[in-house]
């Protein structure tokens, strides 16, 4: 039994809980039921002292779906944390981040919130219901995936790019309201919950992958409980593309040579439907990574050389099945794992904890800001 990953960097051993909670003020507009209330399963990564126990399963057995999916080989691999072990003794209070994926549990960002909860900071990563295999609620209850909570991304892309873009925009508006409720229920945790009293709610920010990198900055844009915002790769389908954000963000994006061709090559490449399908999809990415580096307070946006839009998960570190879909991606995908992963959490620790972004560590030559060379 080990660890595909990389052993948080942070003084803190890390603990990893799931929590279940409905939002009865919502409807979900993914579920068969059209009244059903919005309800979500949430993993938490949190600073804990030394325990004896075991690591915990990095994809508990229930949630395998997921693996199959992407032809991880699941079975036997742990995580670097420790399920439900008591919080660090230290009575402190740490900053908050929600983290929002896109189209897969949370979990698959294990490598990420476990470096970041070594560090000191609460990481609570909401599991989206219906955009991934399989939604596990802790009383059992299965939900399977509504393909329509992800805009069909995940499939053959055709139709009408406007009606597809504006039906991914409100994807990323809906996954935005989620955290949204999350800040809601954290401030009304039970006083018996472990965690009570150990969330400094002051300092609350929101980080996402693709879609969910959307909705991080969707969110901090309506909500000023929000503090700060982090994109990691999302093509900004909202206005936020065109307005920004009116407080701190980070864009931490992997390359995008595809945008350098001509519409006509990405067609007959198979990248887009249609000429007009794709220079708006250019627009929407490119040109909304500009605007919102343009209109943030401040907003620093780096590229990592060599990174794919995968990077950003724990795939790389994963064993994979010969025919798992994800393969010719990681193919691409040019940047050794371990570095993608220093990198991205070396740029997000800094930004969360204010220092000089200019001026900070990097794995060279890895990184550089958008814009210019750095290195």
């Amino acid at each position: 039994m080990t660890s595909a990953l990389p052993p948080p960097t942070g003084p803190h051993a890390v603990g990893r809980t799931v929590r279940d909670w409905t939002d009865h003020k919502r409807t979900d507009p993914y579920a068969a039921e059209p009244s059903e209330p919005r309800s979500l399963v949430t993993w938490i990564w949190y600073p804990c002292g030394p325990s004896p126990a075991a690591p915990a399963d990095y994809l508990p057995a229930a949630w395998d779906p997921v693996a199959q999916m992407l032809g991880i080989r699941a079975k036997g691999l742990k995580s670097r944390s420790v399920d439900a072990a008591p919080p660090a003794d230290s009575h402190e209070a740490y900053p908050v981040v929600f983290l929002s994926p896109s189209g897969f549990p949370p979990l698959l960002l294990s490598g990420t919130a476990e470096e970041l909860a070594s560090h000191g900071f609460v990481v609570v990563g909401v599991n989206h219901t219906y955009e991934t295999a399989v939604t596990v609620f802790t009383d059992g209850r299965v939900v399977p995936m509504n393909p329509a909570a992800i805009a069909g991304a995940l499939g053959p892309q055709a139709g009408a790019h406007r009606q597809v873009f504006a039906r991914r925009a409100d994807v990323c508006r809906y996954k935005a309201e989620d955290l949204a409720f999350l800040a809601d229920r954290l401030a009304a945790l039970d006083h018996d919950d472990p965690l009570a009293g150990r969330l400094d709610l002051g300092r609350l920010t929101a980080m996402g992958h693709s879609f969910g990198g959307v909705a991080a900055m969707q969110w901090c844009r309506d909500d000023p409980r929000c503090t700060a915002a982090v994109n990691l790769d999302g093509a900004v389908w909202t206005d936020v593309g065109r307005l920004g954000v009116p407080r701190p963000v980070l864009q931490v994006l992997a390359p995008h040579p595809e945008f350098d061709i001509a519409p006509e090559a990405a067609v007959a490449a198979g990248m887009a439907p249609d000429p007009e399908w794709f220079a708006a999809e250019k627009a929407i990415a490119v040109d909304g990574w500009a605007a919102v580096q343009r209109n943030g307070r401040p907003t620093h946006t780096f590229e990592i050389a060599g990174a794919s839009h995968l990077s950003f998960m724990d795939i790389a570190f994963l064993p994979l099945a010969p025919d798992s879909p994800v393969r010719p991606m990681l193919d691409r995908t040019a940047i050794e794992p371990g570095r993608m992963l220093a990198a991205t959490t070396t740029l997000v620790r800094a930004f969360l904890t204010g220092q000089d972004m200019a001026g900070i560590p990097l794995p060279a030559p890895a990184v550089r800001l958008f814009g210019r060379s750095e290195m």
